[in-house]
């Protein structure tokens, strides 16, 4: 969208009223998606909080090195930087849901003579 304003702008094609109009709708699209990350990044902390996950003091000291393109990325897209960053990727790891796991463990434990008919 921003390149098509951009082009039709250029071209002095576009309406000033309907460039206003499109900024304004973008910028608020950009804040909405701005709070929907702010909200998955905080429900993600919560979350391992309430697991026990960051209970007491930060007491493990990391150190390493990453893609700079891998860590711009998820800088990009979490909001985050340095160690919060890095703590929300280990909470998203350490809460990752296991359901296909789970199911996959399950195979064979349902015994093969059993009535499923209604």
């Amino acid at each position: 969208m921003h390149d098509k304003l951009r082009y039709l702008s250029c071209k002095g094609e576009l309406d000033m009223s309907v460039t206003s109009k499109s900024r304004s709708a973008l910028d608020e699209a950009d804040r909405t998606h701005e709070s929907i990350i702010a909200k998955r990044v905080a429900t993600t902390l919560r979350t391992a909080a309430a697991a026990g996950l960051t209970e007491g003091f930060k007491d493990k000291r990391l150190s390493g090195r990453a893609h700079s393109r891998l860590f711009e990325a998820a800088a990009a897209k979490s909001g985050l930087n340095g160690s919060e960053l890095l703590e929300y990727a280990l909470a998203k790891v350490a809460l990752e849901d296991s359901f296909v796991e789970t199911l996959l463990s399950l195979k064979g434990s349902i015994p093969k003579d059993i009535d499923l008919e209604f």
